[in-house]
């Protein structure tokens, strides 16, 4: 499975990246490869499980690190045609780069080898660019119940209808979030990348603190 993601900037300019959903690099890599800001113990995430013995690079900055340089010059309200493509269908859209480039990270980001991003790798399979709040909360939800299935099915493990395990996710999320902010502003000269990883980062800090509402919001769907 895989997505390619094309921006056409109005100067002409064409960004291009097809990302694979399964990567996979050894743990050790040559450091003199990659960009400092990589490293894993550069601002490295407090709730990282990961050991610097063992791991050499964050897998989320390694991941990223070609589509962050690639913005480095282009500012977030610049506006851009984006067409993703994906095995089964094709999107498009005329937007900022922000929103582009937040959906780019974002499959990104769920589908890296991070142990805290790891629940969200389904979500990532099924990838939808540009979400709206809405389409988000009833994606996150859902794909949470039907692991909460699967564990139930596998070991009889209670089934979390309040969301507690759901919440406590969006609390790690928001952890990395702002560290790996700290990590891309060393990288990024315009503000396109600081504002994409800021916006994540609110999105899982509204998630966390109002999901109630926001699935108070959709439930007269299922009326």
């Amino acid at each position: 499975m895989f997505i390619e993601y094309t921006f056409t900037i109005d100067d002409g300019q064409v960004l291009h990246y097809r990302v694979e959903f399964t990567r996979t690099r050894e743990k050790k890599l040559e450091p003199s490869d990659y960009p400092d800001w990589t490293v894993l113990d550069f601002h490295q995430c407090p709730n990282c499980p990961l050991s610097t013995e063992e791991y050499s690079h964050c897998p989320v900055a390694l991941d990223s690190y070609e589509i962050l340089l690639g913005f480095a010059d282009i500012l977030s309200c610049k506006d851009v045609d984006i067409h993703v493509k994906t095995p089964e269908r094709e999107y498009f859209k005329r937007t900022d780069a922000q929103t582009g480039l937040r959906a780019l990270i974002g499959f990104v980001m769920a589908s890296s080898t991070c142990p805290v991003l790891l629940s969200m790798r389904g979500m990532a399979y099924y990838h939808l660019p540009f979400a709206s709040l809405d389409e988000t909360v009833f994606r996150v939800t859902s794909s949470y119940l039907l692991r909460q299935y699967y564990a139930h099915k596998k070991n009889g493990t209670p089934i979390d209808l309040e969301f507690e395990g759901l919440k406590q996710n969006f609390k790690e999320t928001q952890t990395l979030n702002f560290h790996f902010l700290e990590r891309i502003r060393a990288a990024s000269e315009a503000d396109s990348n600081l504002n994409v990883l800021a916006t994540l980062f609110t999105i899982s800090s509204m998630l966390s603190l109002s999901l109630e509402r926001h699935l108070k919001e959709i439930e007269h769907l299922f009326d």
